[in-house]
């Protein structure tokens, strides 16, 4: 059973006729535009800002498959850290390819949360943000003092490139259409499981958790998978900038990127999932355009969100919404 929202900020654009077909074709005139990126970008560092935004997005899509569910998670730089680490550690510890050990880092992560979102998905609203954001910190210590394993303070350093079919994609423009084809991957993902059973059910919970309780939807059940599957993303998202990076340390993932992935979900507008990539890639780029601003940078990026967020509330989703409400007025 759905339970909809008639008053959401992006209902009626969700509505429109061929909505679903523009989404579709902005996503395949993306695909090509991909092809030609890397050529097209002015240098390897513009290359670097687009392939962070990609993993951004890709930690923007799963933090949105939790909150599908009414939950807000203040540890999922950590679930995005643990994925970091395990796809590391394998790939040098046990020295298997790092393809295999980001799969086997994704499911192992996806594994963990679930056994922990067993537990505490019990709590709501603030006592869930406030274990989240516990399991975090706990996180970071496990990362600094594990030294043994975790190298501590200095991280692990020679992290290998991931290679398939010979094709190594440790240089910046091959990462890119490894990174673009991923961040595809995930997005065709959650939207196959948004209009699935358990989108439906997702929905449900979210706009309002006792009642679907009352309908029979098994609301701890679907939590657990939502959390599970979102931080297994995260975990994705995390192994795939180690191999990137080819560096991480305790201070690669901590409570500071997990505000900037709930920023960027509240700033794309948190009603529908293509909110999260709009988040991702308006705010990943954005203090990179703010670096000759020395001193103001944190300011202007500031006030640029307040003006944001005053403008549109239903976030950055929300403004094809109010150019056609302002071109029907006209």
């Amino acid at each position: 059973m759905t339970i909809l929202n008639e008053n959401a900020p992006d209902a009626e654009i969700t509505g429109r006729p061929g909505a679903l077909w523009l989404r579709l074709g902005l996503v395949a005139a993306a695909c090509v535009a991909a092809g030609f990126a890397p050529g097209l970008l002015p240098n390897l560092f513009y290359v670097h800002i687009a392939n962070l935004t990609l993993l951004s997005g890709i930690f923007a899509l799963s933090l949105w498959v939790i909150y599908s569910v009414g939950q807000l998670s203040l540890c999922h730089a950590a679930f995005a850290g643990l994925g970091a680490y395990m796809s590391a550690l394998i790939s040098m510890r046990l020295n298997l390819p790092p393809a295999l050990s980001l799969v086997l880092a994704t499911l192992m992560t996806a594994a963990l949360a679930a056994a922990l979102g067993a537990v505490i998905l019990r709590l709501r609203g603030v006592y869930f943000v406030l274990v989240t954001f516990l399991f975090g910190q706990m996180f970071t210590l496990l990362a600094l003092n594990w030294s043994s394993l975790t190298n501590g303070a200095n991280g692990l350093i020679g992290i290998k490139a991931i290679s398939l079919f010979g094709i190594s994609f440790g240089p910046r423009p091959m990462f890119f259409y490894l990174a673009f084809a991923m961040f595809l991957a995930v997005l065709l993902f959650v939207w196959a499981l948004n209009r699935s059973t358990f989108g439906r059910a997702f929905n449900a919970i979210e706009q309002n958790h006792n009642l679907a309780e009352t309908c029979g939807i098994d609301t701890a059940r679907y939590q657990v998978i939502a959390f599970a599957i979102g931080s297994g993303i995260a975990g994705l998202g995390g192994a795939l900038m180690a191999h990137y990076i080819r560096f991480i340390s305790p201070d690669t993932f901590t409570f500071h990127n997990s505000v900037a992935y709930i920023t960027m979900l509240v700033v794309g507008g948190r009603s529908l999932f293509w909110g999260a990539v709009l988040g991702a890639a308006f705010l990943t780029p954005l203090p990179e355009f703010l670096r000759d601003f020395e001193g103001l940078q944190h300011i202007i990026y500031g006030a640029i969100m307040i003006v944001v967020l005053r403008i549109m509330p239903g976030g950055l989703i929300s403004l094809p919404g109010r150019l056609m409400r302002i071109g029907g007025a006209k």
